[in-house]
């Protein structure tokens, strides 16, 4: 309870939602408190234990954060995810396909704005699925350059959507 100002100062950094960061802290307090108990020679080896509550904090909120599922990433947009089954109504109810109809909207929109070598690079990669080597040779480019003008749309849709979206 000494350094619980260091673990909430970390989770605020790392998470930025500061309802969200309450909630790691509560979740860390209890993950320590547990393994305190199991192990109560564990904070004896540790040197600097600010310095490893720091690190702990990180770690707990950077785990939660790669486990919660955002509304809508870009991630999603592939060619498995983009049929027409996944905006049916009995998968995931009337939020879910709302939700999916509102981010592809903002999706589309957000696609035109890219710049074309980027569009055609994207667009067959994540809408239709085309593999590099194949998007390479229908662009005359190399893969490895394929490759880059996704990641490179990827990047720029991720700052132009939404927050809720990206």
């Amino acid at each position: 309870m000494d350094n619980e100002a260091i673990l909430r100062q970390r989770c605020r950094q790392v998470i930025r939602s500061p309802q969200d960061a309450e909630d790691a802290l509560s979740e860390l307090r209890l993950r320590l408190f547990n393994l305190l108990l199991r192990e109560p020679q564990r904070l004896t080896g540790i040197d600097n234990v600010p310095a490893w509550l720091r690190r702990v904090a990180s770690n707990h909120c950077i785990d939660r954060l790669r486990q919660a599922l955002p509304n809508c990433s870009l991630d999603w947009v592939d060619s498995q995810q983009f049929s027409d089954s996944h905006l049916q109504a009995g998968r995931g109810g009337p939020e879910h396909t709302a939700s999916m109809h509102e981010s592809l909207d903002a999706l589309s929109v957000a696609m035109q704005r890219l710049p074309e070598q980027l569009f055609q690079a994207f667009e067959q990669r994540c809408i239709g699925g085309v593999g590099y080597g194949e998007i390479a040779g229908a662009l005359a480019i190399s893969e490895p350059n394929a490759r880059k003008r996704v990641q490179l749309a990827r990047q720029l849709l991720r700052g132009w959507l939404p927050g809720e979206y990206a």
